[in-house]
């Protein structure tokens, strides 16, 4: 018995509102030839496409920075890693932009987006969620080069390089010092305290338990900073520093 449809190869569509269907993944002649070259190497000169491209994503850096420094937000047991987690909500801020201005490019990358985020995100043994978040990013820039979008490739990568540049110049660290009843609490936490501030780093908060014999100390110092050489100083300058017991998380 023999089949009433003709064979075809098979398609993927989607229904357009005015027409009925419009091939999915069909390739675009502005993509193609010389005169998209041309017209992609044009965009370089053109100021508005520029503003445009750096104006969406300033706004979307900027809204993530207002997300993620929420005074209310959950997770504040760590503090390295709740810096860590805000710098993540930024990047995917970006990552977000960087996605829509492709998708309005090439509305079927939307789904080829979707794929290959999940792909990384449960198929890829990475780090930490910012590094997924860069790696995510990563190929939708390449994605938009593939699509002839130079102009706009070049653009997002200048401008996540110099957000993570920024978001990466100091890394949260927290130290704890645990004391023998010898030890004098006060000139150990200022001698702890000077050494941050030798490191060209900042303090958020210093607190001291006395009936633990305990000194916490939470900041952010320049990633430049070595955590081998730091715990180091910081065992040397303490008074009887190689009595004291220093835990200390950079990163």
């Amino acid at each position: 018995m023999h089949s009433t449809f003709a064979e075809a190869p098979l398609t993927l569509a989607y229904f357009d509102k005015e027409s009925a269907l419009v091939p999915l993944f069909q390739q675009s002649a502005s993509h193609l030839g010389p005169h998209g070259l041309q017209t992609a190497l044009s965009h370089f000169t053109d100021p508005w496409f520029l503003f445009s491209l750096f104006l969406g994503l300033l706004v979307s850096a900027a809204c993530g920075l207002a997300i993620a420094w929420h005074p209310r937000r959950s997770g504040k047991g760590d503090p390295v890693e709740d810096l860590e987690r805000r710098n993540t909500l930024i990047v995917l801020a970006l990552v977000g932009s960087i996605v829509s201005e492709l998708v309005r490019v090439e509305p079927a990358m939307a789904l080829v987006v979707f794929g290959i985020g999940g792909l990384i995100r449960f198929r890829t043994v990475l780090e930490d969620p910012k590094t997924t978040g860069k790696a995510i990013m990563v190929v939708v820039i390449g994605l938009a080069c593939g699509l002839g979008q130079l102009a706009m490739g070049v653009f997002f990568t200048a401008f996540a390089w110099l957000l993570i540049f920024w978001l990466d110049s100091s890394v949260g660290f927290r130290i704890r010092l645990k004391l023998t009843a010898r030890h004098d609490a006060k000139a150990a936490m200022l001698a702890l305290l000077n050494c941050v501030r030798t490191s060209g780093g900042k303090v958020s908060s210093a607190d001291e338990y006395e009936h633990k014999r305990q000194i916490v100390v939470i900041g952010k110092i320049p990633s430049r900073v070595d955590p081998v050489k730091f715990k180091q100083m910081v065992a040397v300058r303490l008074p009887q520093g190689n009595e004291v017991d220093i835990d200390m998380k950079i990163g």
